[in-house]
């Protein structure tokens, strides 16, 4: 990119700030150019960039985001060889990652909680949870909901095999709830059922051969709304028509219903790693798998469009998150850091 392009690029993603807050800058039409942003990754981030894509467009008619989906492995790995414009991730990248791609910059973007839903069938629409719990399922120490209701002295509605879900795909989701079942020594049951979580925590998970694997939120919310023994792990935009089973939180002692409101309570005051543990936080109210959801950027193949962007994304772009289930950053500790990361950006092609 010349000189002067890359003047005029950097003039169109300064900002002014007034009553409104922070506003991008309208590019000249030099010659009628519009210009294509691409993004991919997370399914849980997908239906949140399709939203963006289309009221970005509508602010900035020249600017068109193509967002498409395949998981936050392909995301990650995309951005890192410079293959698109924004990488979409559910999980913080792992360390690996980091360490192979030191220059990657991750900027969280939203909230989420992500959780364990069952079929209606299984236990109406109250159902509750601990960790332990959920690793005997996840990792089939119990397979049927007898031997669920015996083990942990509950009573369960549904009778026969428990019928598991989980993600097929490279997926942050998959990750996070990982490595919150790590967290399963946390809890002491009083009956003295205590499990451990064997399977490590990485996106993919090589699961017991008697759980169904299949891809994307999407694919696990289907599986297990067409089962009457159901149950799986999905992002909080994906719990419409299933039993959101509430978790307990060993920090607070507590008993949580996944909700945006309950998400947001598990934000620190400060954020100064965007890999920030979330998770079983002592705060009162807060939900114990709750999230940052992510874009990933490369230095090395920076537009100023796509800077334009994550300015929008993380300022006018948030009244637009709850409307697909997310929560909002606006005003926390996740919107400050991300606009410094963001206001450190500069064209590199």
């Amino acid at each position: 990119m010349n000189d002067n392009v890359k003047l005029i690029g950097l003039l169109v993603i300064g900002i002014v700030i007034g009553a409104g807050g922070m506003m991008i800058l309208a590019p000249p039409n030099a010659g009628g150019q519009v210009y294509t942003l691409t993004t991919a990754g997370s399914t849980t981030v997908y239906p949140l960039s399709q939203e963006w894509a289309v009221y970005f467009n509508l602010d900035y008619p020249l600017i068109s985001v193509n967002p498409s989906t395949g998981g936050s492995g392909l995301g990650q790995s995309q951005i890192a060889d410079g293959l698109i414009d924004v990488g979409a991730s559910s999980s913080y990248p792992d360390e690996d990652y980091r360490i192979a791609n030191p220059d990657i910059e991750i900027i969280p973007v939203s909230a989420d909680a992500l959780g364990i839903v069952a079929n209606p069938a299984v236990n109406g629409t109250s159902f509750k949870m601990d960790c332990d719990m959920a690793v005997a399922i996840f990792q089939a120490n119990v397979t049927t909901w007898e031997d669920f209701e015996n083990t942990f002295n509950v009573v369960i509605a549904a009778t026969g095999d428990i019928n598991v879900y989980v993600r097929s795909d490279a997926s942050g989701t998959t990750a996070t709830f990982a490595k919150w079942l790590e967290t399963a020594d946390e809890n002491t049951n009083a009956n003295g059922a205590e499990y451990e979580w064997g399977l490590g925590h990485s996106e993919t998970v090589t699961w017991p051969a008697s759980i169904s694997a299949v891809e994307g939120n999407p694919g696990v919310a289907s599986g297990v709304l067409s089962d009457d023994r159901g149950i799986g792990y999905v992002g909080l935009a994906f719990m419409e028509d299933l039993t959101p089973i509430d978790l307990y939180n060993p920090g607070s002692n507590e008993y949580i219903t996944p909700s945006l409101e309950n998400a947001l309570k598990a934000l620190p005051d400060e954020i100064t790693d965007p890999g920030q543990n979330l998770m079983n936080s002592n705060s009162t109210g807060a939900y114990p798998i709750a999230r940052l959801l992510y874009y990933l950027v490369n230095p090395d193949s920076l537009h100023w469009y796509t800077i334009a962007y994550l300015n929008w994304v993380l300022v006018q772009g948030q009244q637009y998150i709850s409307d697909v289930g997310y929560v909002p950053i606006s005003g926390t500790s996740a919107q400050i850091y991300a606009l410094s990361v963001v206001a450190a950006l500069s064209p590199s092609v």
